[in-house]
């Protein structure tokens, strides 16, 4: 899953970056409104973390241009315990959530994963990915395998065997992996999805992750 943490506070958005990322989520940062409304016209999101309060252009004036253009990705505003009115404004716009600052992690990443199940449509609390013997834990990033076997993945691996395993015998682009697996600075020319698609062949099996020469990957289900 990949997120847009748009803030001001350069020390938030330094440990927000860091806890996030290592809870599996790829994260693209904007300390002001100019560079986090280029990013969002750049790249796709699964979820916009947006302080209303950011320089050059307001966090509320992203978040009504988001919506005017159809662009449903959820978004959860940060504001001030106090600043009601903020959090008023911003659900008008469009909002789909708020946490007020300050505010514990836990509860930010509660609010996270809510969203981003409510955004695929799943009903409540799903912690694992299971299919054929494979079990990924999507809270440890443990996989285990048919055997028994556990096996502690990447921060990179996860990303890239979770976004195959939830969408099972769908072709996805390089372009498209790439895209949700790393983060605005990575090279996305690099050879290093090829590279994770054989470390997760090794540990899972040829046969489970399918190329399809010039178009992409899939992830075959045995369901």
């Amino acid at each position: 899953m990949k997120i847009l943490l748009a803030e001001d506070e350069t020390l938030l958005v330094e440990t927000l970056s860091r806890q996030l990322t290592q809870h599996g989520f790829v994260v693209d940062c904007a300390l002001d409104g100019e560079e986090a409304a280029y990013l969002l016209e750049e790249h796709p999101y699964d979820l916009l973390i947006l302080d209303l309060g950011l320089p050059k252009i307001p966090g509320l004036s992203i978040l009504k241009n988001l919506r005017e253009a159809q662009n449903a990705t959820p978004v959860l505003i940060l504001t001030a315990r106090n600043a009601w009115q903020e959090r008023v404004e911003g659900l008008k716009a469009g909002a789909d959530d708020y946490v007020g600052k300050p505010f514990h992690f836990e509860e930010l990443l509660v609010r996270i994963q809510n969203l981003l199940r409510r955004s695929q449509g799943e009903v409540g609390v799903n912690h694992e990915i299971e299919d054929g013997g494979l079990r990924l834990n999507l809270q440890t990033q443990r996989l285990q395998t048919p055997d028994g076997q556990m096996h502690d993945l990447t921060h990179t691996e996860f990303r890239l065997l979770r976004l195959l395993m939830s969408q099972p015998d769908k072709l996805h682009a390089k372009s498209e992996i790439m895209a949700k697996i790393v983060d605005q600075h990575y090279d996305r020319d690099s050879n290093v999805l090829e590279v994770y698609i054989r470390r997760l062949r090794k540990l899972i099996g040829k046969e489970r992750i399918q190329t399809q020469r010039g178009q992409g990957y899939r992830y075959l289900s045995v369901k």
